[in-house]
């Protein structure tokens, strides 16, 4: 065993001069280091108490020593050397220096990091939305509407008409889960429509004034209620807040969202999935109580008409929540020819 050794870097602990040494394995579970000073010295070091800190960048594999001394290798570990880690750490050093599994490392990377914003990221907002318990719902929502509110102004609509569309929304919409159902002038974003997670529906002057029937106006509250039920606003804005909800989802620690997530809820834009499940939600709801759906795809269709008219540069863009798409009408006439077809 003896005649096997390595040239190495020796810093004995004591001063900072380097030497060149050889470095040769004692037994199974030590090595000498063999150096100049003052003559030959030599130092014997246990495995057990090395501790190896390089192998990896540009460093050279370095060990550490008890004494505070120091073997600096100018190659990979030998063979004989029997560190336990060593094999994990050559491999890594490796990888650094090999341009194919360096390229395939970031592609990896990147389809990792695009699989966690596809899905990781909805999946933990779906998970932190049904697990944040009611009192937490309403402090969230009760700040989102604070922003609404600053945004909107008082209600012109008469008393009479807001008690009408309350009782339709009872008697059509609520089905024992009914949400508190507010009615503003647009202000900043003029005809829309919110669900807001502390069980709050707010309605605005210009859209009760679009819709040429209550049953349209059915449509929209039916679809704001499928953002209630199915918590799209929640989830809509824990995603846009990105990594942060992945936190929560790890750690259940959720006091930072309460200074983030209000003005993210006031503000949400639904994904299409989301878009798509309220509707449908809606057309359910509609098609239950005998309404026609074909008036919810009137809506809409009034709605996309009017959106074309507005600024595009503003803000609060009319329903920016509510893209009113052709792929959305030809949902709703979808619905209605399938149950039509059935009947």
């Amino acid at each position: 065993m003896m005649s096997l050794s390595t040239s190495v870097i020796f810093y004995d602990g004591v001063v900072s001069k380097p030497r060149q040494a050889q470095i040769s394995p004692f037994d199974h579970n030590s090595v000498q280091v063999r150096y100049e000073e003052d003559g030959e010295s030599i130092r014997q070091y246990q495995y057990q108490d090395m501790i190896l800190i390089g192998a990896l960048g540009e460093l050279k594999p370095v060990i550490e020593l008890p004494d505070d001394a120091r073997i600096e290798f100018s190659d990979e570990l030998p063979d004989w050397f029997e560190l336990g880690n060593k094999k994990l750490h050559h491999s890594i050093w490796k990888l650094e220096r090999s341009p194919t599994l360096i390229l395939c490392s970031v592609l990896f990377m990147v389809a990792f990091a695009f699989g966690i914003v596809k899905w990781g990221i909805p999946q933990a907002a779906h998970i932190v939305a049904y697990q944040l318990p009611e009192q937490s719902l309403t402090q969230l929502g009760n700040e989102a509407e604070r922003y609404v509110v600053d945004w909107t102004t008082p209600s012109q609509l008469p008393k009479s008409r807001q008690q009408q569309i309350q009782k339709e929304y009872l008697a059509y919409v609520a089905e024992g889960q009914p949400a508190q159902l507010v009615f503003r002038g647009g202000g900043q974003i003029g005809a829309n429509a919110l669900a807001l997670p502390n069980h709050t529906i707010i309605l605005t002057d210009e859209l009760v004034q679009l819709a040429k029937n209550d049953q349209e106006i059915i449509g929209v509250l039916a679809h704001e209620q499928g953002h209630l039920i199915k918590r799209h606003s929640l989830q809509q804005a824990l995603s846009s807040l990105g990594l942060s909800v992945l936190y929560v989802a790890i750690t259940g620690d959720s006091s930072d969202l309460f200074t983030t997530m209000p003005l993210a809820l006031a503000g949400a834009n639904y994904s299409r999935n989301f878009e798509a499940e309220a509707d449908q939600y809606a057309l359910q709801t509609m098609h239950r109580h005998q309404i026609q759906v074909i008036h919810f795809a009137n809506f809409l269709q009034r709605l996309g008409a009017e959106d074309e008219s507005q600024d595009q540069n503003s803000p609060f863009k009319f329903l920016s929540t509510h893209p009113a798409t052709p792929d959305r009408i030809k949902a709703v006439k979808a619905f209605e020819m399938k149950h039509q077809s059935q009947s």
